[in-house]
């Protein structure tokens, strides 16, 4: 009996010694995340002028700090969870975890973990095999995109997702403080600089900075309310009412923001909305008031620059094109009309499925076959110049390095640096955030005579693409990785729609992300961002909705 009293109190020693490890980890992690979401995208030291070093800076920092500050307790939780997994196995008992949906979850090693992993070991082969050591470490400078940094995302994945108890308090701090930011991103568009900011101009906007920076966390965040509202059943009235109005700022932020990459990732996400309701009328029915709220701020907007010219001080590429006259009228008649229908219809007990699901499916094979069209037509009309007669003036239609603001140029100097590399480097890149060291080293002298050529004093840190410039830093074995992390992530979040709404939230973010990183970059706010809700939809994902702790 002593021997079975000892026995059970070593085991409830170790056991406890998990449950207050984790607790701990938990407590810290909830900390860090309202940091992240609430305090960073307000963070600057100095107006404009560095916002973007002062953002890395911040990011970098609280990462260490909560790294330091974790250490002891995860290594207590690891010790703890090894000990009574080695105990029970030697013991012949089958291996459980506490019954609970969450820790069963936390468990389980999907193909997305296993490409977190395989990217995690390409950055450090990539490090270890890279001739920039001292620039590869952290990255280049005011962009700090490096090894640590990299590593720190990966991180964030984990440790959210296996220690982080989900919450769903936590979007009451992230929406509003996102739709604070979106609504000074507005203001500014009209000229209204609430804080004060030093060195304003139309390229800065809100408190994120430059506009493909506030574009990468705009797209990182907004569609987590556009697709609570779309996809959530138990939502009430006043918070049904609040998420309208933040997903209308949302839009008229990124309409307004002046970045098409973001109007892109918009498109993709509304249409694979489109694509998805058509099998329920609920779904179709929140779509089209969602379309309703898009297209009639265009409309607003549009009335705006009609009776107050250069009121809005930035108009350009299809920011004008979603807010002129036809375009905007159309879509807000053909949004108000089908939402009366899907609205009357289901009044009278019926949906009209197989008309949308005709729709749908027409609008999804009808812009990808545009899309492939658009491409064909510019490469037919770059290897014969002029062939498509009046066509042929339109930019769009000639690969140079002009061609999607200068994405021409870009892409091909970043091309031109992975060709250029052996076979080890192919595999390991030329290091994380080293693409300017490998130009400016004139490792290459062509490579550094025309980036010096196309871009003058400018230091080309990436290739305005983020698979491309992850495909230059840490090589194929990186580009996996990466690539594969988010692609399985996606398709993870995303199928869980109906069982789990929220999960499936972050998903979407992740999905605006990627195809607005097509034509960006990473930088800490919205990389920084991103991994935070990913790992937060992890935490989220295989848990019922009403069970999740409040």
């Amino acid at each position: 009996m002593r021997l079975q009293r000892a026995e059970n109190c070593r085991k409830s020693l170790w056991d406890g010694l998990r449950r207050l490890s984790r607790t701990i980890l938990d407590y810290i992690i909830c900390i860090y995340l309202v940091l992240m979401l609430a305090v960073f995208p307000f963070y600057n030291e100095a107006g404009y002028d560095h916002i973007g070093t002062d953002k890395s800076t911040f990011f970098c920092r609280l990462g260490v700090s909560t790294g330091k500050i974790l250490v002891i307790p995860l290594v207590l939780c690891l010790i703890a969870e090894s000990v009574i997994f080695i105990r029970r196995h030697f013991a012949g008992q089958r291996f459980i975890w506490r019954k609970s949906a969450l820790q069963k979850q936390q468990m389980r090693i999907s193909p997305t973990d296993i490409f977190a992993l395989v990217y995690c070991a390409a950055l450090i082969l990539s490090y270890a095999c890279t001739d920039y050591k001292e620039e590869a470490l952290w990255g280049a400078k005011g962009w700090n995109m490096g090894l640590l940094p990299q590593l720190m995302l990966i991180c964030i994945y984990f440790l959210v997702s296996r220690f982080w108890t989900p919450r769903k308090w936590i979007f009451y701090v992230v929406l509003p403080a996102s739709g604070a930011v979106f609504l000074m991103g507005c203001v500014n568009r009209f000229g209204i600089y609430s804080f004060g900011l030093e060195f304003v101009n139309a390229g800065y906007i809100s408190t994120i900075g430059n506009q493909n920076w506030y574009c990468g966390y705009a797209v990182s965040v907004v569609f987590a309310g556009v697709v609570l509202l779309w996809l959530g059943e138990r939502i009430k009235v006043r918070q049904r009412a609040l998420l309208m109005v933040y997903i209308f700022v949302g839009y008229l932020s990124l309409v307004l923001q002046g970045s098409d990459s973001g109007l892109a990732a918009l498109a993709v996400v509304m249409l694979v909305m489109f694509f998805l309701s058509a099998g329920e009328a609920e779904r179709m029915l929140v779509f089209w008031q969602e379309m309703v709220l898009l297209w009639g701020g265009c409309l607003g907007l549009f009335m705006v620059r009609s009776l107050a010219p250069g009121r809005i001080n930035f108009i350009g590429g299809f920011m004008e094109k979603f807010t002129c006259g036809p375009v905007s009228i159309t879509m807000t008649v053909v949004s108000v009309i089908a939402l009366i229908l899907v609205w009357t219809d289901r009044r009278k007990g019926k949906y009209r499925e197989k008309l949308f699901r005709i729709l749908a499916k027409t609008a999804v094979w009808g812009s990808v076959a545009a899309v492939l069209g658009v491409l064909l037509l510019a490469v037919v009309n770059t290897l014969c110049p002029g062939i498509l007669g009046r066509l042929s003036e339109n930019t769009l239609f000639t690969f140079n390095t002009a061609w999607g603001s200068s994405r021409g140029a870009t892409w091909s100097a970043g091309w031109k640096c992975f060709a250029a590399q052996d076979a080890l480097h192919k595999l390991a890149g030329v290091g994380p955030d080293c693409m300017w060291s490998y130009i400016n080293s004139e490792a290459s002298p062509e490579i550094y005579a025309y980036v010096k050529e196309l871009f003058s004093s400018q230091r080309l840190t990436n290739a305005h693409n983020e698979w491309l410039t992850i495909l230059v830093d840490t090589g194929i074995l990186g580009l996996v990785g990466y690539g594969g992390m988010m692609v399985c992530g996606m398709g993870e979040l995303m199928k869980k729609r109906k069982e789990n709404p929220i999960a499936a939230a972050c998903g979407f973010c992740l999905l605006a992300y990627t195809v607005n990183n097509i034509f960006s970059f990473q930088q800490s706010m919205g990389v920084g961002t991103v991994f935070v809700i990913f790992g937060m939809g992890k935490a989220f994902l295989f848990i019922p909705v009403p069970e999740i702790s409040v």
